[in-house]
């Protein structure tokens, strides 16, 4: 004979008070609703968070399919207020992986049918974001969507967006990273002359904020220059001027820019 509490019996589980069984219920109850709700929502909940975010300026219109898996048409406008949007031809789509949730890091791969020639991953963990290195080509009839004075000049021609690893806080509103933007071959509803010329815009996005902004002209009789600050406070300061034997075709272009000083034209918007 051996005494029971010399054997490794298993203990028998002491039975629950009824309020603490109905607490365990309730938690597991809720917790199963949060994430069914989470698994159902659709498309157009993404397409009002990234308006408001954005103060009205992208928009995802006919958004489609769900939070994991779905596509929207791309459109820029000049913000809240704006009556107009211009649309970007194509579609985009985007996948939201599940397991990475399990870790606290969301994964979201986007990628586009017509601007994009290879898809771009973004990374969010709730500290931050971060977006792998891209591309996008775009018509520069898109920067109508913007405001003044593209909205004005009604542009055309081909525009390419590069940009390095990009990097954000949930906690500010900077951002750090480089862009490229590069328009070529633009040409303007306001001029006959055709093309004006081709741009190239360096942004640093420093995290403070705002992006600085350097415009310089590659080639074309239109030269542009300038610099200035996107974001809340958004400015631009330059000068414009043409090429002697395309004044005389330009003169009506370069009054809607702004003030002739000195041969040439103030930009500042």
């Amino acid at each position: 004979m051996v005494r029971l509490e010399t054997l490794r019996l298993p203990r028998r589980a002491q039975r629950q008070p009824a309020a603490a069984r109905r607490l365990r219920w309730l938690g597991l109850g809720l917790g199963t609703a949060a994430v069914t709700t989470v698994a159902m929502l659709p498309a157009t909940w993404i397409a009002t968070r990234v308006a408001t975010q954005t103060q009205g300026r992208v928009l995802l219109a006919d958004a489609s399919g769900s939070l994991w898996r779905g596509s929207a048409t791309l459109a820029l406008s000049a913000g809240a207020g704006s009556q107009t949007a211009t649309v970007l031809p194509g579609r985009l789509h985007w996948t939201l992986a599940f397991w990475p949730l399990l870790t606290g890091r969301a994964r979201l791969v986007l990628s586009h049918s017509e601007a994009m020639a290879a898809p771009v991953a973004v990374t969010a963990t709730p500290g931050g974001w971060t977006a792998q290195s891209g591309a996008m080509r775009l018509p520069a009839s898109l920067l109508e969507g913007v405001g003044a004075p593209f909205n004005t000049l009604r542009p055309d021609g081909l525009m390419r967006v590069d940009w390095s690893t990009l990097q954000g806080r949930f906690s500010g509103k900077g951002m750090s990273g480089h862009m490229t933007l590069r328009v070529e071959q633009v040409s303007a509803a306001v001029s006959r002359l055709r093309p004006l010329g081709s741009y190239r815009a360096e942004i640093d996005w420093t995290g403070a904020g705002d992006g600085k902004l350097q415009l310089s002209t590659i080639d074309g009789p239109l030269h542009l220059e300038g610099s200035g600050t996107l974001g809340r406070q958004a400015r631009f300061e330059g000068t414009a001027h043409a090429e002697p034997e395309a004044a005389t075709q330009l003169t009506s272009l370069l009054s809607l820019l702004g003030r002739r000083d000195n041969n040439v034209t103030r930009l500042r918007f």
